[in-house]
């Protein structure tokens, strides 16, 4: 079954139900082919539009771990809009609020769960939750449309591994499900064996790789944690930003699923297309390296550090680290993304 990312299914399943009225609770609908958790609906008396997630799960979330944004409020329906869930989270659209943003959030949110097929209810109520969390900030963000040098070059290495990866023969699908840093992934791409964490730079003297927590290097749940480093240049033969983007959007044309996964990725990560123009940096690709941080890379983490350290953000120079380096294809092969 494809992955549903289609904004216009959610649109016609909310036009479904234009017109119908009830003094209160919710009517709702199946969403499209997508699985039988998804359900779209309308809340009286007010009349908000709602996406209902159905999870089996043994306890609810608190209402105070609920997020809630500007342009939405997260609920747990009071009662069951269908069969076969224990519970059912509702994400609804505020009075009042962008339209556009919403839907492309509930179009992320069904996206990002039909992609996983393994993963306990659980996990994926955590998943949702976060997604949501992600967009919240998004919306918090000052609107400025432009992104920081910094970040600008932070991203332009993100998509540079993944335009590589794709090079080398990773499923695009697989590759783009696994970008998890514009949502505040941990690491910025995450499959179930393996966290890459990719720190880019422009300093021709030293690799300055800036490291967030104590938590970006650890492994959790038994996933390795790759750290990548991409080194690039300015210079007028290289690309902008918008350019790459433009290619990567090129290669995921043909199917709607990955282009809109790829657009609402790049618009949590701050890149938005009514910039495109003013992003005129050009860089070149000098170098990629990956290490694997095992016990005995230097670094800060979580499960070796003492409980009475609580937090951390420090700094690592990736040329003065000594241990050996793998390839992409070495990373990609080790680690099951592409086959042996």
């Amino acid at each position: 079954m494809a992955v549903l990312t289609d904004t216009d299914e959610l649109e016609a399943a909310w036009g479904a139900l234009a017109g119908q009225r009830t003094e209160k609770g919710f009517l709702t609908v199946a969403l499209g082919h997508s699985k039988p958790r998804f359900r779209v609906g309308i809340m009286f008396p007010e009349g908000d539009e709602t996406l209902l997630v159905g999870f089996n799960v043994d306890v609810p979330p608190a209402k105070s771990g609920l997020p809630e944004g500007s342009g939405f409020r997260v609920e747990l329906a009071r009662e069951a809009p269908a069969p076969g869930f224990a519970i059912w989270v509702c994400l609804i659209r505020q009075p009042g609020a962008g339209r556009d943003l919403f839907v492309q959030m509930s179009a992320d949110i069904v996206a990002a769960l039909s992609a996983t097929q393994t993963q306990s209810d659980s996990w994926l109520l955590s998943l949702m939750l976060a997604r949501i969390r992600a967009w919240q900030e998004f919306m918090r963000r000052p609107r400025s449309g432009l992104l920081s040098p910094e970040e600008e070059i932070g991203l332009f290495g993100e998509l540079v591994f993944l335009r590589e990866a794709l090079d080398a023969g990773a499923p695009a699908a697989g590759m783009l499900h696994s970008w998890a840093g514009p949502a505040g992934g941990l690491q910025d791409f995450q499959t179930e064996t393996v966290g890459i964490e990719i720190k880019s730079t422009i300093s021709a003297s030293g690799f300055p790789a800036q490291i967030s927590s104590l938590e970006q290097l650890d492994g959790l749940a038994g996933r390795a944690v790759i750290l990548g480093g991409v080194r690039l240049c300015q210079q007028e033969g290289g690309q902008t930003l918008s350019e790459l983007v433009g290619g990567l959007r090129m290669r995921v044309a043909q199917s709607r699923d990955l282009a809109g996964w790829l657009d609402r990725s790049l618009l949590l990560a701050g890149y938005e297309e009514n910039a495109a123009s003013r992003y005129l940096r050009r860089y070149d690709v000098v170098d990629t390296r990956f290490f694997e941080v095992d016990g005995s890379f230097p670094c800060l983490r979580r499960s070796s550090t003492v409980p009475v350290i609580r937090s951390a953000n420090y700094q690592i120079d990736l040329d003065l680290v000594e241990a050996a380096t793998l390839s992409l294809s070495e990373t990609l092969v080790r680690y099951g993304v592409l086959p042996a």
